[in-house]
């Protein structure tokens, strides 16, 4: 059977952000492994046109087309299964993803182009479902998918979650042009080495897709993905994509104490929380070559905080930040300005810590309530006026009205930020710097800057206009 996988490109003039999309390299390596003719295409990169993408499915001839879908690629990914359906009829349509996952019966609903909603983790799904196509097509016994059948939405049980993570082939790179996702000429790759996040934060949607319970690779298995990044893929530094990768402290010291045993020490850099790291296990990852750490502080407000469910505090932050630091590594957070409850002394608050803790790089993103989160319930519950069109769930741009915290105020903080952070002067300083990855937040930067003297009213793209359409959900 002829399976093609496809990333859908972001919405036109949306920010973008060109990443090795992991979920369907995943799905592909297990198809493969299991004797099916794969095909990837994606979008994000190769920006096919319609004509293009029809040619493609033309020649390939696929029986069944996969297409991953987020928020913000949501509409995007169901052009496609419509040109597919146009030019293959007969081939069976199958969406994943984090926003097919939550809204899967409405995405049927919607769209008869759409044959099957695969829900949470795909690999095992999607494998059984194409066993089942080949065989008659019974689909009422797989675990996790929401399908039609005789004119009506059928959604079977989830699936558990993978508990054995060693399990799964590495994801298929080759399938990939990886020159077309350099940074700088250079091969910046992904490796995700744990699922599930036991955390409780309003904004997030990541359970909806792997849970709550932790689930982790072996630090052997690990570093074996590592050594074929580095020694197939030429990888010259590496991000481990993980939601909290410290989350269990004694894996990651045995982690890199394989690294360093082997020889495999590519740059690299993860994402945690501030709760999660001591001095000691610091040293250890910088003795890795680990040079780059994500927090998501999100506010400098105890209340916000609190607000958001984070389960840390600004004196966490603070602290976590200095260790970072202290530790000889680069600091990189995240803020969100305009959560609800938001207040100019609240945004002084978040000023004033980026002030004393000065990280080396700050992504500041406006509340986005994916479908699926605790913030979209309450937006929906406090009856403020929410945006249906997904096209606009990038995190910089409103999508919901809060009459406490007007646009405009979220606009004039949001300057302010921008221009500390993001200012000429803070990007040639960057650049100047021979590291990897310092060029690369200051190309990040760059980036924005461009950006957003290409689309300076974008915070409010369609805002006023969804206004009055009365767009609220």
């Amino acid at each position: 059977m002829r399976v093609t996988l496809i990333n859908p490109p972001y919405p036109k003039g949306s920010p973008e952000s060109i990443f090795i999309p992991l979920g369907i390299t995943y799905l592909a390596a297990i198809l493969e492994k299991n004797g099916y003719e794969v095909n990837v295409l994606d979008c994000q990169v190769l920006k096919p046109s319609r004509e293009e993408l029809e040619a493609k499915i033309s020649q390939w001839q696929p029986q069944v087309i996969g297409v991953t879908a987020s928020t913000l690629t949501y509409w995007p990914a169901v052009e496609i299964v419509k040109t597919v359906k146009e030019a293959s009829s007969n081939c069976v349509t199958v969406m994943g993803g984090p926003h097919v996952t939550v809204l899967d019966e409405e995405t049927l609903q919607q769209n008869p182009e759409v044959d099957v909603i695969v829900r949470g983790e795909g690999e095992y799904t999607l494998l059984e479902l194409l066993k089942e196509l080949s065989h008659g097509g019974n689909l009422s016994k797989i675990l996790g998918i929401t399908f039609r059948k005789d004119g009506e939405i059928i959604r079977n049980p989830d699936r558990p979650f993978i508990q054995n993570l060693d399990e799964l082939p590495f994801p298929a790179f080759h399938h990939l042009s990886l020159k077309k996702y350099q940074v700088f000429g250079k091969n910046y790759l992904p490796i995700i080495t744990s699922r599930g996040c036991p955390f409780q934060c309003t904004f997030c949607m990541a359970h909806k897709m792997c849970g709550r319970r932790f689930r982790a690779r072996s630090p052997k298995n690990v570093v074996d993905e590592l050594e074929i990044l580095v020694n197939h893929y030429g990888a010259d530094a590496v991000t481990f994509y993980d939601d909290t990768f410290t989350f269990d402290l004694k894996r990651v010291f045995e982690i890199c104490r394989e690294m360093k045993r082997r020889g495999v020490l590519p740059p690299w850099d993860c994402r945690t929380r501030v709760d999660m790291i001591t001095k000691e296990l610091l040293a250890e990852m910088r003795s890795a070559n680990c040079q780059l750490i994500h927090f998501g502080v999100e506010s400098g407000s105890p209340e916000l905080l609190k607000a958001m469910k984070k389960g840390t505090t600004v004196e966490q932050n603070e602290k976590a930040i200095k260790m970072v630091k202290e530790a000889g590594m680069l600091v990189a957070v995240s803020v969100i300005i305009g959560y609800p409850g938001e207040t100019a002394e609240t945004l002084q608050q978040t000023m004033d810590f980026l002030r004393r803790t000065d990280p080396d790089y700050v992504y500041v993103c406006v509340p986005t309530p994916y479908p699926g989160t605790e913030l979209y319930e309450h937006i929906k519950a406090m009856g403020w006026r929410l945006s249906s069109d997904w096209t606009r769930y990038d995190e910089q741009t409103l999508v919901f009205e809060n009459p406490n915290f007007p646009a405009e105020k979220i606009a004039e903080a949001r300057r302010k930020f921008y221009n500390r952070y993001f200012s000429p002067m803070y990007i040639l300083r960057k650049s100047l710097r021979r590291d990897f990855y310092s060029r690369t937040m200051a190309r990040i930067a760059l980036n924005d800057f461009l950006w957003r003297l290409k689309f300076p009213t974008w915070l409010f793209r369609g805002f006023r206009k969804s206004r009055s359409q009365n767009s609220s959900r």
